[in-house]
This record gives C-alpha cells, structure tokens and sequence, in this order.
C-alpha cells in the first residue's frame, strides 16, 4: 500500500473504532506491523499505557492447524517490545474502560468464535471494506505487515530498527 494511502486508511479508522473490534484489529495490525497471530494473542497485561508499548511474547491458535490457545511466538526473536503511537494508545485505553474482559484476558476475544477470537477472515473482509470505501487497492490483514514496514522505510527509519521491530 502506498504511503499516502496508508495514512488515509489510519484517519479513516479513528472515525469506524464504534464499528467493531475488528477496526480495532486493523489499527494495531497497521501501525505494529505484528504478524495476526500475535495480534489475537495480546492480553490487556500486554499493552503499557504509561510508556505506550505493547509486549509481543505468545500467539493464539486461530485455526485448525494451530495449536490451540496460547503458544509460543514464531521465533524466539519475535519476542519483543514495540512502541506504539499514543494516539493508538489512546483507543485501546478507552476500549479496555468498556469491554468486558474474559478468562484469559485476550483483547480481541470473541465468544462466538469457534476459537475464541475474531477471524482472520472476518478482520480481512473488514479491511476489504474500508479500503474499498476509500478506493485504495485491496491487501490483506498480513499485507499491513509489509506496509508498516515500508511506511518505516519511507520515514528513513533504520533497517535494523525495522528488523527488530
């Protein structure tokens, strides 16, 4: 996605946050560039609110092929600790204040789900949708990867920083 683009899409999505959690999703997938799996497996203990960080250290199982619940992230390197905009911060604190929790306190819990979290099917139709809204050209939940770390690229952030991010 284009880096215009892409900024058009995060204002666009501070307007639809009362429209689901799965705009929710997409914001942290935008702006993290966190793989889905590590998105579905944050907790409300993960995110930092006094130093806008969110803590990546388990995934979810969100699929038949995984292994279901918790579980270790892809790597030992995917173990991390990202900085997140204030502004996105934000957000999760005010959803946090009016969301009930659950039992294993995931963020983007969904009780009707047969795994206990939104879909990456439901979060990419989701996405489909504002983009095709805003008339930018479709990607998917995994393609926010890749624009988070192109827009990094194009703001002249180090490699290494991207790498480790």
């Amino acid at each position: 996605m284009e880096f215009e683009d892409s900024k058009k899409l995060y204002n666009e999505l501070f307007n639809r946050l009362n429209d689901g959690l799965s705009y929710y999703a997409i914001l942290l997938l935008l702006v993290t560039g966190i793989r889905f799996e590590e998105l579905v497996g944050l907790t409300r203990p993960d995110f930092d609110f006094k130093r806008n960080t969110i803590d990546i250290n388990k995934v979810w199982g969100y699929n038949h092929k995984m292994k279901e619940g918790f579980g270790p992230t892809k790597t030992p390197q995917a173990v991390r600790r990202i900085s997140v905009d204030p502004k996105v911060m934000i957000e999760f604190k005010k959803l946090f204040m009016v969301m009930p929790d659950n039992v294993h306190r995931l963020v983007f819990f969904s009780p009707s789900s047969k795994y206990k979290v939104l879909s990456n099917n439901a979060v990419n139709k989701t996405l489909r949708k504002v983009l095709d809204d805003l008339g930018i050209k479709k990607i998917t939940c995994h393609g926010l990867r890749h624009t988070h770390a192109s827009a990094l690229i194009y703001k002249k952030i180090s490699i290494v920083y991207i790498c480790e991010r």
